[in-house]
């Protein structure tokens, strides 16, 4: 399914949902994957940072991975993480084995394959390799802020993508309009796709060259990005209006993520708890009520047609 991706997208990063007391929930993450079906999302990243994948063992991410491909049962495609391990023979079981759970493609997070010694040629030489080494495997590239941020260039990107069509899908985090306009040329006229996760540059990102969206602000208001994607050429105005209240909306979105997220979503109905194996502050009462109307906003957004102001800007 990955060469028949349209072209914009939205692609959330799915948190992982647990129990109460810290297990795989797994009746939570069918819960969640119908929740996004609904919303009318084009794809989904599972095993990534937001799923916390740093704290699931390596026997939940491939079985995080499974569900969500059993979920979705081919309505879209799905990609996971691959490649941990401490050895170059552990990281490629990994990979074999994400790939073997039936996602679309093997997403790598550079910054765990790539110490942060490793020079730029490094990096290239080493995704040469494990991609010569797995022929059969179609791939993704994440640039994980943790446990260190590593970009690739306009010059790495367009040689990858040149040199190994296999390389399909990437997760771009630098945030930053004149980086994404250079990388997005880098890649035009080859199979590889930029997804920008940053929420603040999405439509400027898209006119430029990106695919489509992968970022967190998908676990919240996922049917309002694919409204945006849907006007971005017919209406601009709107475009550039409904921008505006998503960079309102962006602190909303940020708090105390993944955390915030689950109890925005619980209140939404879906049958999750804000466990997080992560760290992260519980919510006071008032917070509480906050995430309620940040949920009751989007509602209200959505039921305008997103449309919240005339023409003229004017309420």
């Amino acid at each position: 399914m990955m060469n028949s991706l349209k072209k914009y997208g939205v692609w959330p990063v799915m948190p992982t949902p647990f129990t109460a007391s810290g297990q795989l929930d797994r009746r939570g993450c069918e819960a969640l994957i119908d929740w996004y079906l609904a919303n009318r999302v084009d794809g989904i990243f599972t095993v990534c940072l937001s799923s916390e994948m740093f704290d699931l063992t390596a026997g939940e991410r491939l079985e995080l991975a499974r569900l969500t491909v059993k979920r979705t049962g081919g309505a879209v495609p799905v990609v996971a993480c691959g490649g941990f391990g401490d050895t170059e023979a552990e990281r490629l079981r990994s990979i074999r084995e994400t790939a073997d759970a039936g996602v679309d493609a093997v997403v790598l997070p550079l910054s765990v394959l790539f110490p942060p010694e490793c020079t730029p040629q490094q990096v290239a030489d080493g995704l040469y390799a494990i991609a010569e080494k797995t022929p059969d495997i179609l791939f993704g590239l994440y640039e994980c802020p943790v446990p260190y941020k590593r970009l690739l260039s306009a010059g790495q990107l367009g040689r990858l993508a040149r040199d190994c069509p296999r390389f399909r899908f990437l997760k771009d985090t630098c945030c930053d309009r004149e980086q994404l306009r250079a990388k997005s040329a880098a890649v035009a006229g080859t199979e590889l796709k930029i997804y920008n996760a940053n929420l603040t540059t999405l439509t400027d990102s898209l006119r430029d060259g990106c695919a489509g969206f992968s970022g967190i602000a998908a676990n919240f208001f996922p049917d309002a990005l694919a409204a945006l994607m849907r006007v971005l050429e017919t209406d601009p105005a709107q475009a550039d209006r409904m921008q505006i209240v998503f960079n309102t909306l962006e602190r909303n979105v940020e708090f105390h993520y993944p955390r915030g997220a689950k109890e925005y979503l619980k209140q939404q109905g879906l049958p999750l708890t804000d466990f997080c194996r992560t760290p992260r502050p519980g919510f006071t009462a008032e917070e509480l009520e906050q995430i309620r109307d940040f949920g009751r906003f989007v509602e209200l957004w959505k039921q305008s047609g997103y449309n919240l102001f005339t023409q003229g800007g004017q309420k």
